[in-house]
């Protein structure tokens, strides 16, 4: 991707202006940005989807039996029929997962990592529904799709960390409204904040859909601990604590600064590994939100389904499969990382790997599979994680 190319996502803008001057920086209002994506699914049938056992999601009431009332689904038409006429939000989580027309709306943001995506959220609201003035640890673009919402936002040196007590939702208890960033966002009108700005969103009419892309972002601390449980799995028993002993302690009981700087560099030395940061990285940030539901073929429906393909049947990647690779060049190794699991490969394949990722409907029936020793074995990993799976899809 040329960065200078100027986005229809972003109204016109670059990839790089958007780098420099706002991504994690400072909140983007984009005019426009989403006008020529189709509405991929309706209010009723948002609501269809809060009604399935497996779907995650959630209805805010502002006024409720309590204030800022908080409904866990899976809901009934019953519960939409007792529902007061304004005022209630209804939340679905990762919507990119149960319905594929989404995939056009989550792949017009691959001018970002792809691998960063979470997934795509899609709440609708009646008048004067809200969730209440919070913020997120993630960057998010709040993509409006049909109606109207007003969004109020402060950055994070204007307001203090304090909820509303009482209530299960994490609701700021300060929120004052900065004129400066008053935004009312019609359909096709996109709303990107970085992390830690806090957002206060109310529907203007009864017809608000709103779409928000969010970014994974682990904490520091959760990188620190999954990459020493990674590389405490061989542990190396003789390699341990030796500081020198300086020519003069003044004490016994004295720990001395060359023992922290012996025991610093052990550890940096430790994790001073691009291919095991790497490995965690595309490992944890390829993990399916939904792993349940996306279990690897047995052996019997791998070799179904590794037939199917090489009889020329149409296949698709879903919207929840997760890809990413890591190139290392010095190595001339390609290890791809699909829903949680990691395959070595020469730096050959890069190519089908990037095709794969960009594609989202694949006939491999003209795909020479003698044309490198590991591309049955790379296409027999894509099957198997169901990251490409056979259309139609849904029935199996």
């Amino acid at each position: 991707m040329n960065i200078d190319t100027p986005l229809t996502i972003l109204a016109g803008m670059s990839a790089k202006t958007f780098y420099q001057e706002y991504w994690q920086k400072k909140p983007l209002l984009i005019r426009g940005g989403a006008k020529d994506i189709d509405l991929p699914i309706a209010a009723d049938e948002l609501a269809g989807l809060a009604m399935e056992d497996e779907v995650e999601s959630r209805i805010v009431i502002e006024q409720g039996e309590t204030p800022w009332q908080l409904l866990q689904g899976p809901f009934n038409e019953d519960t939409f029929a007792t529902l007061p006429e304004r005022e209630w939000t209804l939340l679905v989580q990762a919507v990119d997962h149960w319905v594929p027309e989404v995939q056009t709306l989550k792949e017009r943001f691959h001018f970002l990592p792809s691998w960063r995506i979470d997934d795509v959220m899609v709440s609708y609201a009646t008048e004067g529904g809200s969730v209440g003035p919070h913020y997120d640890q993630y960057d998010v673009f709040l993509v409006q799709m049909a109606g109207k919402r007003r969004w109020q936002v402060l950055a994070p040196e204007q307001y203090q960390d304090s909820n509303i007590e009482g209530i299960k939702l994490h609701i700021l208890d300060n929120f004052d409204v900065d004129p400066e960033q008053d935004y009312e966002l019609e359909a096709g009108d996109i709303l990107y904040l970085p992390p830690n700005f806090a957002h206060n969103g109310r529907a203007l009419d009864s017809e608000c859909m709103t779409f928000s892309v969010g970014f994974r972002a682990p904490s520091v601390q959760a990188a620190l601990q999954g990459i020493t449980d990674k590389l405490c799995e061989d542990i190396n028993e003789k390699n341990r604590f030796a500081a020198p002993e300086p020519l003069e302690r003044d004490h016994h009981a004295q720990i001395q600064n060359s023992d922290i700087e012996h025991l610093r560099q052990k550890l940096l030395t430790l994790i001073d590994s691009p291919t095991e940061l790497a490995n965690w990285l595309g490992e944890t940030m390829s993990e399916s939100k939904y792993p349940e539901y996306s279990a690897q073929l047995n052996d019997e429906e791998l070799a179904e389904t590794f037939a199917q393909a090489q009889n020329g049947d149409t296949f698709i990647r879903p919207g929840d499969a997760r890809l990413c690779y890591y190139l290392n060049d010095a190595e001339s190794t390609c290890t791809l990382y699909c829903n949680g699991n990691a395959l070595e490969l020469d730096a050959d394949l890069v190519d089908f790997i990037q095709a794969i990722c960009d594609q989202e409907e694949f006939d491999f029936s003209g795909l020479d599979l003698t044309k490198h020793s590991q591309l049955p074995d790379t296409l027999r990993f894509l099957l198997q994680h169901q990251a490409i799976v056979a259309l139609p899809y849904e029935d199996e």
